[in-house]
């Protein structure tokens, strides 16, 4: 039994700490994940620190819903000041769907270089199927290709602006 001042936890039994809670929702990636679990398997401590936090989430499981006052709102809202409430505007912003948030696009995708070229590369087949250089068909599959990515941002984009502003007409005032 020790006496006095208890010694910090090593850096990799802190480091595994860190990763249990991902590690018990089993959303580490697998790397990570065999990490903990061989670290666990050998560290004592942090065997009993993962048994502590794996009981306490299966209580948590069971305990019953808990329905909220009919006038919670109304009170949270009461108890806000009004400064506060006003700092909170972006939260209370719509919400639009992660396909259409704009990183929900690959980069290279939305890359402005990339969208360029394609659009100058489908000109360019679209020219020469319209002159006879190219075959019909390959020069409209490089001018689709060559299309996409503009076409996706574009479409996002004004998807986004049509989600946004039907939500904000159905949002009571």
């Amino acid at each position: 039994m020790m006496v006095g001042k208890q010694q910090p936890a090593p850096p990799v039994c802190r480091q595994t700490r860190e990763k249990m809670q991902d590690y018990l929702d089993q959303t580490l990636p697998k790397r990570e994940s065999l990490a903990v679990f061989l670290h666990v398997r050998e560290c004592g401590e942090c065997h009993g620190h993962l048994a502590a936090l794996q009981v306490l989430f299966e209580g948590l499981d069971h305990m019953p819903p808990v329905a909220a006052p009919d006038d919670f709102d109304a009170r949270v809202l009461a108890a806000v000041p009004y400064e506060t409430y006003l700092a909170m505007a972006p939260l209370r912003s719509p919400r639009v769907p992660v396909l259409l948030e704009h990183d929900s696009l690959p980069t290279w995708a939305r890359s402005r270089s990339v969208r360029i070229v394609g659009l100058i590369a489908a000109a360019a087949a679209l020219a020469a199927a319209a002159t006879g250089v190219a075959a019909g068909a390959a020069a409209w599959t490089v001018a689709a290709v060559g299309c996409l990515p503009e076409l996706s941002v574009r479409l996002q984009s004004l998807s986004r602006r049509v989600y946004v502003a039907t939500v904000h007409r159905s949002i009571p005032r």
